[in-house]
């Protein structure tokens, strides 16, 4: 697991523009396809603890809320990106205002889930 803080990016200026580097991931293997899914969480709702067994998933989150990762809970702000590793087990937990997260599945397989 690794969290990259959108308040830490560095930014690099370029023609017209800063560019934000938030995060620059290597794979350790090939990729065949790629999955993007938006989970919306309601106020005080929760995605149940889950994991996967062959996939890395990248969420970057819209909102301020929680995640609780094996028994760890990291706050999240938006902006902020989760890189998970098949087998670790998480769980997004919603404040008051909800949550919702873009989430990238590489690679995509809609099967490669196990709740806990």
């Amino acid at each position: 697991m690794k969290i990259f803080k959108a308040k830490d990016s560095r930014y690099e200026s370029r023609e017209g523009y800063l560019l934000g580097i938030l995060a620059e991931v290597a794979l350790q293997q090939e990729v065949s396809s790629i999955g993007f899914f938006r989970p919306s969480i309601p106020p005080q709702g929760k995605l149940r603890n889950h994991y996967h067994e062959g996939l890395i998933e990248f969420m970057i989150f819209a909102d301020d809320s929680q995640i609780k990762i094996g028994e760890e809970i990291h706050k999240i702000s938006p902006g902020d990106i989760v890189l998970l590793y098949p087998g670790e087990p998480h769980e997004i937990l919603a404040g008051s205002g909800g949550t919702s997260a873009l989430v990238i599945k590489l690679p995509n397989n809609p099967k490669d889930i196990k709740f806990l």
